[in-house]
C-alpha cells in the first residue's frame, strides 16, 4: 500500500493532543510498560551507556534506563508527549524529533530503543536507517511492536467489530500495516536493509488488565489514534452494534475481579557491526 503523505500529519495531530496523551499513559501506559524489561536486555544496556529513547511517548524507557545509570534521551514528534514525559520525569532530557530525521550526529548513541513508535511513522525503513545512522559501531538497536492480529487479541478484536458491524472505509489516510512489526521476517527484512545483524525477536505475554469491557472501549476510544477515528466515524446504529460485540468478546477474558485482556508484543534486537 502507497503511504499516504498525509499519514504523518494524521498521527502527529492526533498524538499531539493532550487528552490523548494522558489518556494513553493512563490506560495502555500500563501495558506497554511491560516491555522496558526485554528492550532494556536486548540493548544489552549498563551503566554508562548512552540510549536514546526514540517515540518515547511519557518517557517510561527512558526512565527506566536512568535508573541502572545509562544517559538517556527521550524523543518524541509529539509536543504533548514531551511535555508529559518532562514533568513526569524532570531530570531526563526529553526533546521534541522526528523518527525518520533524528537531531543527532551519526555515531552517538551505545544504544537505540523504540517502544511501540513504529507503527507510527510513516516510512519505517527510514526510521531504522535513522536509528543506524546515530548507532556507534557495535551498538545495539531494540523496538517493541504488537504481535500479529491473530495474538494480539486487545487490538484485534476492534477492527474485527468494525469488520463486522461498520466499515474500516471512513477516509483516513493510508498507512503502514499495524500489525507487520509483530512479524520477525518483516523486521529482518526492515531492519537488515538498514544495515543490522544478528537480528533475533523475544515474544512477551503482555496483558491489559482492565476493570470492565466500559473501561477497554473508553480506553481504545480517548487513548489511540487511529482505532479512535475509525470508531468515531461510524454511523450511530453500527457504533453501538460494535460496542455490543467488544462487551461480548471482553466478557471471556474474566479474570480475578476484573478481566485479562491477551496483547503479546515483539521486541526485536540488532546489532550495528563494529566495522560500519
Amino acid at each position: 500500500m502507497i503511504v499516504s503523505d498525509t499519514f504523518w500529519d494524521f498521527e502527529h495531530a492526533g498524538w499531539n493532543r493532550d487528552a490523548l496523551a494522558t489518556s494513553y499513559h493512563q490506560h495502555l501506559g500500563e501495558v506497554t510498560a511491560g516491555c522496558i524489561p526485554g528492550l532494556l536486555q536486548a540493548v544489552k544496556l549498563k551503566a554508562g551507556d548512552k540510549i536514546l529513547d526514540v517515540a518515547c511517548g511519557a518517557g517510561y524507557v527512558a526512565a527506566a534506563a536512568h535508573k541502572v545509570s545509562a544517559e538517556a534521551i527521550g524523543l518524541d514528534f509529539s509536543a504533548a508527549q514531551v511535555r508529559l514525559a518532562r514533568q513526569t520525569y524532570p531530570h531526563i532530557r526529553f526533546i521534541e524529533g522526528d523518527a525518520e530525521a533524528l537531531p543527532f550526529a551519526e555515531k552517538q548513541f551505545d544504544a537505540v530503543v523504540n517502544s511501540f513508535g513504529m507503527p507510527h511513522v510513516p516510512h519505517p525503513q527510514r526510521a531504522a536507517t535513522e536509528s543506524f545512522r546515530v548507532l556507534k559501531p557495535d551498538g545495539r538497536f531494540a523496538y517493541a511492536s504488537w504481535c500479529e492480529a491473530s495474538k494480539c487479541i486487545g487490538i484485534s478484536m476492534v477492527y474485527d467489530a468494525i469488520r463486522e458491524h461498520g466499515s474500516l472505509d471512513v477516509g483516513l489516510p493510508p498507512g503502514p500495516n499495524f500489525f507487520s512489526y509483530g512479524d520477525l521476517k518483516f523486521a529482518s527484512d526492515m531492519l537488515g536493509r538498514a544495515g543490522f545483524r544478528d537480528i533475533s525477536g523475544t515474544e512477551l505475554p503482555l496483558v491489559w488488565r482492565v476493570p470492565s469491557p466500559e473501561a477497554f472501549i473508553e480506553a481504545i476510544s480517548s487513548g489511540t489514534v487511529r482505532a479512535a477515528a475509525v470508531l468515531n466515524r461510524q454511523n450511530p446504529a453500527n457504533l453501538e452494534n460494535i460496542r455490543h460485540y467488544l462487551r461480548k468478546m471482553i466478557l471471556g477474558f474474566e479474570h480475578d475481579g476484573g478481566f485479562a485482556v491477551p496483547m503479546p508484543a515483539l521486541v526485536v534486537s540488532a546489532h550495528k557491526p563494529m566495522h560500519h
